[in-house]
């Protein structure tokens, strides 16, 4: 079947190899670049079947040279190990690892910045470059990611796409985009998935639309692209399905949407099967870690991607959870040694699961952790805030909420190493007047911690005027 990956000892990679030679069309002869890709994809098809002693073993493989790394190179933990008790003749194990080394939050990954970044990096690992995220939490934080860390995003990502669909068919793509032309009415337009994709398998069209567009304009946008597959966020994909069922409008040419960064819940994929009748496959990553965890091909369980994370689910006394119980995500990248997070906790919670489907990669049954509300402007007009790169320009800020109480205002609660100037108070309520479009006044408050709801989700935006999800403002 086109777009899924078989078990067994004879599988095969379903989608045509891309061909980098002028006048081969097939068999597909790769570049370097997807030669790797393919070498990985090989490996991971293998170890998806493992037994959970062989995943271990292997993951401990890869975290020792990465620890000692971090320990030899990176001031923060060369600093700390003689008082975390690591010495020269230190065993890496499973249980060392969690007694030696103490989580290391989002806040001090913050504030303690090029202190973890390494001294050096070995040889091959690639060039270097910066990341941005505002995370789970509303915490702003730069990492540093190489080559290799990169080139393992790249393989997890087509595994996400041999798990599930059809390479040949279309692709709708509605997120942040860079691209000037991603602009609404017309959106970008490219003849492949992506540039990784097309450099490794023969892949249908796609198409791109920036998700500040209006919610209604994104849905006539989608009636006239007709993809087999939309991708974008899950509070806009819910938003959109909402829509469509509210004003009587199908997609009968779509098959599958995807979903990311932001909580997926029930009732999104509830809406999303009632309006247009597809299934929602969801993926659990964060940019500072990368892929944490891909929804199942066979059920809504999540397997952790063990090949590139190690992964801990924590219950409040630091024990590992058992399936059935809620803890604390604790993730240690296994291929970034520019700058080592080991044992990061980003402030997502995850019940563990069990799944039935034969891999063994460790399974979670949901993710509790970001949620955003659609804002509902006072035109009616409805749009999804994109908040992913909103603070880049103020790092003062460490952590952020906004909360729409009244009309033609907006709460800002902003956790920070120092108050803003009135300059960079008016550059932040341009920027959100842009994205929100509309000339809201902010109100900007400072608070030493900002809450999650009551149900443990953080909410990074929500529109409590314009009606809410009922799950309590985190204020």
């Amino acid at each position: 079947m086109a777009g899924v990956m078989r078990k067994g000892p004879h599988s095969t990679f379903p989608a045509t190899a891309h061909s980098s030679l002028a006048g081969l069309a097939w068999p597909g002869l790769a570049s370097q670049l997807s030669t790797h890709l393919m070498a990985l994809l090989y490996q991971l098809e293998q170890s998806q079947w493992w037994t959970a002693g062989q995943l271990s073993r292997h993951q401990l493989r890869q975290l020792a040279p990465l620890v000692q790394h971090a320990l030899n190179t990176v001031p923060h933990y060369r600093e700390h190990r003689r008082a975390w008790g690591i010495g020269g003749k230190w065993k890496l194990t499973a249980q060392s690892f969690a007694a030696s080394l103490p989580i290391l939050t989002r806040a001090e990954a913050q504030e303690r910045g090029a202190a973890l970044h390494a001294a050096s990096l070995p040889k091959g690992h690639g060039e270097t470059g910066d990341i941005f995220t505002s995370g789970s939490t509303g915490r702003p934080l730069r990492t540093l990611k190489t080559g290799l860390a990169e080139i393992m995003w790249q393989a997890v990502t087509l595994r996400e796409f041999l798990w599930h669909r059809d390479l040949r068919l279309k692709l709708a793509v509605i997120t942040m985009d860079e691209d000037e032309q991603a602009g609404y009415p017309d959106g970008a337009q490219y003849e492949n998935w992506s540039a990784i994709a097309a450099q490794t398998f023969v892949t249908g069209p796609s198409c791109v639309l920036h998700v500040s567009t209006k919610i209604h304009q994104q849905v006539e946008w989608l009636l006239r692209m007709k993809p087999d597959y939309l991708f974008t966020r899950a509070g806009n994909a819910q938003a959109l399905a909402q829509h469509c069922l509210r004003e009587n409008i199908e997609f009968p040419f779509l098959r599958q949407v995807i979903t990311f960064s932001d909580l997926l819940r029930s009732e999104a994929r509830a809406v999303c099967r009632e309006a247009w009748g597809v299934p929602v496959v969801d993926m659990y990553s964060a940019a500072e870690v990368g892929y944490i965890a891909l929804q199942c091909p066979d059920s809504e369980n999540y397997h952790i991607q063990s090949e590139s994370v190690y992964v801990e689910i924590l219950d409040e006394a630091g024990r590992r959870c058992a399936p059935g119980e809620v803890g604390q995500v604790i993730v240690t990248p296994l291929h970034n040694f520019a700058m080592p997070l080991l044992r990061y906790a980003s402030g997502d919670l995850a019940e563990v699961g069990e799944c039935a489907c034969g891999r063994c990669l460790p399974a979670l049954r949901r993710i509790i952790g970001r949620t955003r509300s659609v804002l509902a402007l006072p035109n009616g007009e409805h749009v999804f805030p994109e908040l992913q790169d909103l603070l880049i320009d103020l790092p003062m800020v460490r952590q952020f909420q906004i909360l729409r109480r009244e009309r033609e205002s907006l709460d800002v609660k902003l956790v920070v190493a120092r108050e803003l100037t009135e300059g960079e108070a008016a550059l932040l309520e341009r920027e959100l007047q842009t994205r929100f479009h509309y000339p809201f006044r902010l109100k900007i408050s400072y608070h030493d911690e900002l809450a999650r709801s009551p149900s443990g989700k953080f909410h990074d935006f929500k529109d409590v005027y314009g009606g809410g999800d009922g799950d309590g403002d985190g204020g």
